[in-house]
């Protein structure tokens, strides 16, 4: 629960009811209603507790709000600070409270154009933006991810783990020089996360905000589209038979070519289906790290017997979706163009 001394150590009145909110995987997280207000209480992951990334969630919650865009709003405490300790060593963050609901997969196409069109406009809104993140955790560093990859398989080169995974460590490392996009793309203000689960809809299916804006930073707009559409255009990340739902993919790319349109450049757009077989590699290859290193994702116990076999299956997963968008690129090409 949240501590006495983190309620109180922000300006929100009497508290009413405090409730637990389990969809987000990496913050503790709770809904406080409180007298005129309810807000959203996290207490944070070491990885986004810097002073950095608070300072990047403050500006551009602050910047959201400032142009209309629908996104909750950073809570400053008594002390005018973004984050607040606790006496156990703890960072919390405190921001206003919006409803809707949410969806952690995307099965009809009504929604994935709403969910592109409620994309474009955030790129658009946050384009003009003037502010220098000073977060240093950077996500999607394809390159280095890659090179990651090989460098653990080297050191894995006579484990006997690698009997069980070798044709899956050579297909991937054969496809790794075919995903690389040019160096010379714009950096992009851009969300970091934009899975299904961190939107939300309304009664009537209309998105109707953006949440979890902690990983906000300027990157190549691919990462972003790559991981929105894998993301959203693919089954369950483990499923052996992972594929790509074209139909999906098309109602949500018509929602967002409509909202970002004068944004995003003709160079951007014919990459998009390149950057969905490049994020769904890259996460592959991620997966396919850990099996070995078994240190980094979390793991369901009750589905798989230790975090290596859940991993292995979550790369076996993501390798088949990679293949089935291969088989389907022609397609995407002429939908984005």
């Amino acid at each position: 629960m949240i501590p006495q001394e983190i309620l109180s150590a922000y300006d929100i009145g009497p508290v009413k009811s405090v409730k637990p909110i389990s969809v987000g995987l990496i913050h503790q997280t709770y809904q406080v209603r409180a007298a005129k207000e309810t807000f959203v209480f996290q207490r944070l992951h070491p990885i986004l507790a810097s002073d950095a990334s608070g300072k990047d969630f403050f500006v551009v919650t602050a910047f959201l709000n400032d142009q209309g865009f629908p996104a909750p709003k950073c809570v400053r405490s008594k002390k005018r600070k973004v984050l607040t300790k606790d006496s156990n060593g703890c960072k919390w963050r405190v921001q206003t409270f919006l409803s809707g609901k949410t969806f952690t997969t995307l099965r009809d196409a009504k929604k994935a154009r709403e969910a592109g069109m409620m994309f474009g406009r955030f790129h658009k809104t946050l384009a003009y933006l003037k502010y220098d993140f000073e977060s240093k955790k950077i996500l999607h560093e394809t390159e280095k991810i890659f090179a990651s990859f090989v460098s653990t398989m080297k050191k894995n080169w006579t484990n006997p783990l690698l009997d069980d995974v070798a044709e899956d460590v050579a297909f991937l490392a054969n496809e790794m020089h075919k995903v690389l996009w040019p160096a010379s793309l714009p950096l992009r203000a851009i969300h970091g996360d934009p899975k299904i689960s961190n939107l939300l809809f309304d009664a009537n299916g209309k998105a109707c905000g953006i949440v979890d804006l902690d990983t906000c930073n300027r990157r190549p707009l691919l990462v972003e589209t790559g991981d929105m559409f894998r993301s959203w255009c693919g089954h369950e990340e483990d499923d052996p038979k992972n594929m790509f739902r074209l139909d999906i993919f098309k109602a949500g790319w018509s929602g967002y070519a409509k909202a970002s349109e004068g944004f995003i450049s003709t160079r951007e757009r014919k990459l998009v289906p390149l950057s969905i077989a490049t994020i769904t590699l890259e996460l592959a290859s991620r997966f396919l790290t850990d099996y070995f290193t078994d240190s980094y994702f979390g793991w369901d116990p009750k589905r798989y017997p230790s975090r290596r076999a859940h991993n292995l299956a979550r790369a076996r997963g993501q390798l088949a979706l990679y293949r089935d968008v291969w088989k389907k690129m022609e397609k995407m090409k002429k939908i984005v163009a």
